[in-house]
């Protein structure tokens, strides 16, 4: 199975070749996918917790999908950073 970084460098790679609005499309899809992944096991968490209990105290569990869309994320805005405003914005 290939190594996180050399996956991750393939994936930067192919991200550099898009115009700026392609990019921007891309990361906001991976942001998206990362939070319906978050949003679906904390659904999961709510179907199966006990009735009662208190569920803002629960923490979601490792996910190395997550954790690879955000790292991308990361990475492409770092190195695109001529278009950090586009790429990263804060929800108000």
């Amino acid at each position: 199975m290939p190594h996180f970084s050399y996956i991750l460098s393939l994936v930067l790679t192919s991200f550099r070749q898009l115009d700026p609005e392609a990019m921007v499309a891309a990361v906001r899809a991976l942001e998206a996918l990362a939070h319906e992944r978050a949003v679906a096991k904390l659904q999961l968490q709510s179907d199966d917790s006990s009735p009662g209990s208190d569920s803002r105290e629960y923490q979601l569990p490792y996910d190395p999908a997550s954790v690879f869309l955000l790292e991308t994320m990361v990475s492409i805005s770092c190195q695109a950073s001529q278009y950090i405003e586009d790429l990263w914005w804060v929800h108000l």
